[in-house]
């Protein structure tokens, strides 16, 4: 009887255990997403420092001097990727966790704009006041 007992809370317990890794996704999972909040990071200081160049304030701001340019992805060292125009920068990188999308394929999270598992930061001058806007 106690034998009985033994097993079917052992196998109870490894059950749970199962179902805990399956919904939350076990520690691969966890890795994953803690490089992917390092690269939404590296995204805004990358886009930080390119606002202070483009707005010529480096010399002058410590915010601008402090700012980070050299950041490389956390798993592949791949430098991220930065396009800039006179009136726009865009500041991307692939994230490994899956995101849930529109139609199209796109979504949105916050500030960032994911077209699969790209993500970017994108940024506009505004016209009038001369300030860099997310888009």
């Amino acid at each position: 009887m106690s034998r009985l007992f033994f097993w079917s809370v052992l196998g109870l317990v490894l059950a749970a255990l199962i179902a805990g890794f399956a919904v939350v996704g076990g520690p691969g999972h966890a890795r994953a997403e803690a490089r992917d909040q390092t690269r939404r990071a590296d995204l805004r200081r990358i886009a930080d420092a390119t606002i202070c160049e483009a707005g010529e304030q480096a010399a002058f701001s410590r915010a601008c001097r402090d700012a980070e340019h050299a950041l490389r992805d956390p798993l592949t060292d791949a430098a991220y990727e930065v396009t800039r125009t006179a009136d726009a920068i865009e500041v991307c990188a692939t994230f490994e966790v899956a995101r849930e999308s529109d139609d199209a394929g796109r979504h949105r999270e916050g500030r960032l704009h994911f077209d699969g598992p790209r993500g970017c930061l994108r940024y506009a001058l505004a016209a009038r006041s001369g300030q860099w806007a997310t888009q």
